[in-house]
């Protein structure tokens, strides 16, 4: 069964870098069920954010991450189209990932 998610799917070119959209340290790194490869990065204060479907992962858990630096690889998403999926969670609840892909001043 793959799991309830609420976030969103990107296409984009084959293997696309995947940026951080806030500091952060990866609190995992790896393969998950429903998500392929994933990348979570923990914010602070409860707010999370998870990159799967990735490619490749180029960060191990722990790692100390900035904003904008580079997570790993875009993978497959729908049949088979190269992209990545993106989710934002806050105290354990997905919440507007978009709010969270605006640019920032």
């Amino acid at each position: 069964s793959t799991p309830a998610q609420s976030g969103i799917q990107f296409a984009t070119e084959e293997d696309a870098p995947v940026r951080a959209v806030h500091d952060g340290a990866v609190a995992y790194s790896g393969p998950f069920t429903g998500y392929g490869n994933l990348v979570i990065v923990d914010h602070g204060a409860q707010t999370f954010s998870l990159y799967g479907q990735l490619g490749s992962p180029q960060v191990e858990r722990g790692a100390k991450v900035e904003q904008g630096q580079v997570l790993g690889t875009a993978g497959r998403i729908l049949a088979g189209i190269p992209g990545m999926y993106f989710e934002m969670r806050v105290d354990g609840k997905p919440v507007d990932p978009l709010e969270w892909l605006k640019k920032r001043p």
